[in-house]
Order: C-alpha cells, then sequence, then structure tokens
C-alpha cells in the first residue's frame, strides 16, 4: 500500500487551498529527526508534517484506531504506530513501553518520526499539558545509538480548519540536538527527561499559535481587525495567520509581564463586546466599523457583484446539493464533538461521494446530450463548486450588514456610542501593540 501516503497527501492539499511551509531547509532530508508539533487538526495532522519533511514519518496514533477495519491498514500504510493511552484503557498503558521502544528504534535506524506531545488533538489555541513521550523516545534513542539525532518543533496553525479551501501555515523551528542537551545532565535521567520536555514546550510555543490563556481567544478576531495585517502582504495568502501569530505573541507577553493591565483590556473587550451583542451586533459588523457614504457604497457594491453571480453560484449549488447533504448529514452523526474531526470526516466521506456523484452526472448527460457536454460539465464544476461556497458565504454576510444597518437606523445614540467605544478601544490596544514592539524579547 505504498500508494496510500502520497494519495492521502494529494487529496488534503486538495482540501486546504495552500500549505505553507516556512524554514522547511531545516529538516534534513536524512538522518534521524524527531518531529514534535502541537496537534490541532486529528489525523490531518499528521498528513501536513509528511507534507513539510518531504520524507517517509512513522507516527503514533491512538491503539483503539488500529482495530477499526481498513482505516487501521491505513494508518499502518502512513507509517503509524500504536498508541495506548489511559483515557482509551488504562489496562494497555504499560504497553507503551514497547511502543515508545518502537519509535526509538525507527530513530536508531536513522528514519523520522513525528509524535504530538500534547496526547490528543483539540480546539483550543492554548497549548495542552506537554507529556514526556518525546523526550523518553530521545533518551533512549541516543543511549542506542542514534548519531546526529534533531528534535525539530513544528507550529501547526490552520487558519479555518474546518472549512473547505482555507489556507495551513506549518512553522519549522530550530532544531535541537538530542545527544548534546541530554549530555547536560549526565546520568540525571528524570532530570534530564524534564528539562528536555520544557525545551520542547517552549520550542513549539514559539512556533504555533498559542495564546497562555484562553479565555483571550475570543478577542482575537477583533484584535486582528485592529491590527490588520500589512498591505503589502495581501499577495500572501497566509498573511492573516503570520498576523495571528504576532497578535498571540503580544497577548501572552503582557499576561507574562504586566497581568493587571492585560485583564483591564480584556475586561473592557467584554464590555464592549456585551454592548455589540445587546444591539444584535457582532465586532465584524460593518455598520459599526464604516460609515455614511463608504458604508453605503460598500453595501450596494456586494449587492451588485452577487447580483452578477446568481446564476453560476445557483447552477454550482444544485449540481452539488445531493452529495453536500449527504455528506453534512453522515458527518454529524460520526464526527466528535468540536471542530477537530471535521475536515478529516468530510474527506472521508464527501471523496469518495462527490467522485461517484460527478460520475453519475456525467454518464447521464452523456447518455442525453453529448460526451463533450458531460466533460465540460464535470472539469468545470469543481471550480464553480468552490466559488459557490464562496458566494453563499459572502451573500450571508452581505444580508446581515444589511438587517443590521437597517435596525441601528432607529438607535443612532447607541450606534454612535459603540463607534467611539470601538475606536478609543483600537487606541488604547495599538499603544500596548508599539510598546510591545519596542520590549527586548528575552522569552
Amino acid at each position: 500500500m505504498a500508494w496510500v501516503r502520497p494519495l492521502v497527501r494529494m487529496v488534503v492539499r486538495l482540501y486546504y487551498s495552500r500549505v505553507e511551509v516556512s524554514n522547511r531547509e531545516r529538516i534534513p532530508g536524512t538522518g534521524p529527526i524527531l518531529l514534535v508539533a502541537n496537534h490541532a487538526n486529528s489525523l490531518i495532522d499528521p498528513v501536513m508534517i509528511g507534507i513539510a519533511a518531504a520524507r517517509p514519518v512513522g507516527f503514533f496514533a491512538k491503539a483503539p484506531l488500529f482495530e477499526v477495519p481498513v482505516f487501521g491498514q491505513v494508518l499502518r500504510a502512513l507509517g503509524m504506530l500504536p498508541a495506548h493511552r489511559g483515557m482509551d484503557d488504562p489496562s494497555q498503558v504499560k504497553r507503551n513501553v514497547a511502543t515508545l521502544a518502537s519509535g526509538a528504534l525507527l530513530l536508531v535506524r536513522g528514519e523520522a518520526v513525528g509524535i504530538f506531545p500534547e496526547g490528543k488533538s483539540q480546539d483550543s489555541l492554548k497549548l495542552a499539558l506537554i507529556r514526556s513521550g518525546p523526550a523518553r523516545i530521545a533518551l533512549q534513542a541516543v543511549r542506542e545509538g542514534a548519531r546526529g539525532l534533531k528534535i525539530i518543533p513544528l507550529g501547526l496553525n490552520y487558519e479555518r480548519k474546518e472549512r473547505f479551501r482555507s489556507t495551513v501555515w506549518v512553522r519549522v523551528g530550530t532544531p535541537l540536538d538530542a545527544a548534546s542537551f541530554l549530555a547536560r545532565y549526565g546520568n540525571e535521567e528524570r532530570q534530564a527527561l524534564r528539562a528536555l520536555t520544557t525545551e520542547i514546550e517552549r520550542r513549539i510555543k514559539e512556533v504555533a499559535i498559542h495564546l497562555s490563556e484562553e479565555n483571550w481567544e475570543p478577542f482575537l478576531d477583533f484584535l486582528e481587525i485592529v491590527f490588520p495585517p500589512p498591505t503589502a502582504g495581501n499577495s500572501d495568502p497566509i498573511v492573516s495567520l503570520r498576523q495571528r501569530k504576532a497578535v498571540a505573541d503580544a497577548i501572552n507577553h503582557f499576561l507574562a509581564r504586566d497581568q493587571a493591565r492585560a485583564e483591564a483590556a480584556a475586561a473592557d473587550l467584554r464590555k464592549h463586546f456585551d454592548a455589540l451583542a445587546q444591539c444584535g451586533l457582532d465586532i465584524h459588523a460593518p455598520v459599526v466599523r464604516l460609515r455614511g457614504q463608504k458604508l453605503a457604497s460598500s453595501l450596494v457594491l456586494k449587492v451588485i457583484l452577487l447580483g452578477l453571480g446568481f446564476v453560476p453560484a445557483l447552477l454550482a449549488t444544485l449540481h452539488h446539493l445531493v452529495p453536500f447533504l449527504v455528506v453534512r448529514g453522515i458527518g454529524k452523526r460520526v464526527q466528535m464533538p468540536g471542530k477537530a474531526t471535521i475536515s478529516q470526516v468530510r474527506l472521508g466521506l464527501g471523496l469518495p461521494l462527490y467522485a461517484g456523484w460527478y460520475g453519475l452526472v456525467a454518464w447521464w448527460m452523456g447518455r442525453h446530450f453529448s460526451p463533450w457536454l458531460a466533460w465540460g460539465w464535470a472539469i468545470a464544476m469543481p471550480w464553480a463548486g468552490i466559488f459557490a461556497l464562496s458566494y453563499w458565504r459572502q451573500a450571508r454576510d452581505t444580508s446581515r450588514a444589511w438587517r443590521q444597518e437597517i435596525r441601528m437606523l432607529f438607535r443612532q445614540a447607541d450606534l454612535e456610542k459603540l463607534r467611539r467605544t470601538q475606536v478609543e478601544l483600537g487606541e488604547k490596544l495599538r499603544a500596548m501593540a508599539e510598546e510591545y514592539q519596542r520590549a527586548p524579547r528575552v522569552d
């Protein structure tokens, strides 16, 4: 099943419009490497690491997955190793000794191993508790002769991990020489493991979009509006992810060095969010961010553009409606709570269902019209489907913006107060951002 790995990577690249890998040259093409990363998107994450590494990588996955018919064989074909977690079956945890040994053996052979120290996938931007598994594997591999072992941190940063055609930023951190680091502690094994685990955590936080306090996550969208990406970077597909990382790092800076000031800013933001909600608005509402002719022009232009795109969007929607509803309906029943498994469920269900539907429609059109029309339709529809997804999101947002504008015509005093507050908050946060930029980096 050597074809499985390249096929899975190709499919994931179709789902996400752009996968950007920064500092790929830090990952050597040969020799033992231990890749450690945050775990944001379930079984999609190993694929992203494989794309970044551009070489075969052995991974650890929870043991129950290997018992699923066919799927378990696919996992083994992808080079995955079973990890026995206490949350799955406490009686099997002792078997992890053998699992970690198998990972160390791969490193001794000069191969690549990937592991997620958090232990499980999650939606939060706050890195979960980092476990000692990677440090234990590295220690055993070094003892057994893995020469030149490098531990390489990776940050897996998704624009919208559940959304089709969104972007991904894989950030490769500075490699750590395992033997040199562990040699500092001599025979103090426990101290070495603790120190290496701490260092792995620090390095993952450097490359992942990480918030040290989860309660700041709701404010990220507002901060990204206050601090939009540079206009010159609009051609960069991951410019918004770079900006999100910068904003998150600034938040962490103030939480660590001036917590009282950070909490006061958070209180002001919560108060503003509550005031917006009472008026049926949110931070994305154009009626708050824009005013006068600029607001009217924006809304009218969007309506005109939506009118021009209505017919192709409708045709594409009708074509994809059946597989779309089937995938969403089944997906809601089989996926786990949260966003972490949405993309993999949609990929696993969607690929065969959409392929089958395209074949059926092409066969029907070939019989009733002409083969050329069937081929042309089959080639055009994937692009039309992508356009339709974007179109209906824009239609939803524009419709909401018009409703908000009409509603606030009768609440002008409240609207002006919200606008003033938003401007004041923006100025206060910009002052903090300037202070952060001047601050020496000692993290």
